[in-house]
């Protein structure tokens, strides 16, 4: 456990969670916006921030202004900088994130305008198929444009984990029982490898909460923006499918379906035709998926650095669902 390094701007060590709750650290985040939101023109309604939410890893305050609602997000440093990954990918796709007033690199803050709807909150079980495949169009048009940032991301230390990396993370974990997998990921990162496909940003947690969506139509849907990049990493594109094909089954209770699997995947896979054959990412997929699942591990030791013992406990079952998988899945290999 990190957290006797210190959290950045904080003025007290300890947990996370515990720094973000104390008024010292609202105070001082407070007067962080109400220095750089008069810049732009805004003024702060005096009886915000509220705070809805703490996390182990992020936390953030709701402030109202007389330009409407806006939104301060603070994470602990060991999880994607997301500060650097809007000003990146904001170079090659700004119109497929949602826009930034103010970051504080070194603190880990970042503060921007409300951006209205989830998806999640707009669609229903009956239209997330299809503007769940529109916004995987654009999803996949993000991470092409990337292509030409990922050195920059990395150096901004956004993690590097493609294929090989991904294998030689789980080997490190140096559990006995999963060596049982060893083997089923370097296969399956080899066979991945051996497509082509170039490393982009992967969102690493890409559902339906975490895009931006005016509402229900399909045009909004192509007009959705992307947020919350904090489990992001530089890695092979068709890993983000891992969480894209269960978000519908789980934010609106539809069962496994391989139809709208399908149909998803084709929307997706659209966005890389001229790349690689189809039938060649399809052939693929599922090892882009075995190897994103040591990513979702990778994300939540990120994630839980700064944790205290009882909250490491709470969110365990978590990777403990992602270790049972891999197994389950690289048993016959």
């Amino acid at each position: 456990m990190t957290q006797s390094a210190g959290l950045p701007g904080a003025t007290r060590a300890g947990p996370a969670t515990q720094v973000w709750a104390s008024d010292r650290w609202r105070w001082e985040a407070t007067r962080w916006i109400d220095a750089v939101l008069p810049r732009r023109g805004i003024t702060r309604v005096p009886v915000s921030p509220r705070q809805p939410r703490i996390r182990p890893w992020s936390t953030q305050l709701v402030i109202d202004t007389d330009h409407g609602r806006a939104w301060f997000k603070a994470a602990v440093p060991e999880v994607a900088p997301e500060a650097a990954i809007h000003r990146l990918l904001g170079d090659v796709a700004p119109d497929l994130l949602a826009p930034q007033w103010a970051v504080d690199a070194e603190r880990g803050w970042i503060l921007g305008p409300d951006q209205g709807p989830q998806l999640r909150d707009v669609a229903t079980p009956e239209t997330i198929t299809s503007l769940w495949s529109g916004v995987l169009r654009r999803y996949a048009r993000l991470q092409r444009a990337s292509v030409s940032v990922v050195d920059r991301l990395v150096d901004a230390g956004v993690p590097l984990l493609g294929p090989l990396d991904l294998v030689q993370s789980w080997v490190a974990r140096g559990h006995g029982h999963e060596r049982a997998a060893d083997a089923g990921l370097l296969a399956a990162a080899e066979r991945l490898l051996e497509v082509g496909l170039p490393l982009t940003i992967e969102h690493g947690d890409l559902h339906a909460g975490n895009v931006f969506c005016a509402d229900g139509s399909s045009t909004a849907a192509h007009n959705a923006r992307f947020f919350d990049w904090g489990d992001a990493y530089v890695g092979n594109p068709l890993g983000s499918l891992l969480i894209a094909l269960r978000g519908p089954g789980y934010h609106f209770g539809l069962p496994d379906d391989p139809e709208r699997d399908d149909r998803l995947l084709r929307a997706y896979l659209t966005g890389w035709s001229d790349v690689v054959s189809t039938q060649d990412a399809r052939r693929v997929a599922p090892d882009a998926m075995l190897l994103a699942r040591v990513a979702r591990l990778i994300g939540w030791d990120r994630a839980l650095a700064r944790a205290t013992e009882a909250e490491r406990a709470q969110w365990q079952e978590h990777p403990d669902q992602w270790t049972a998988e891999i197994l389950a899945l690289t048993a016959d290999g």
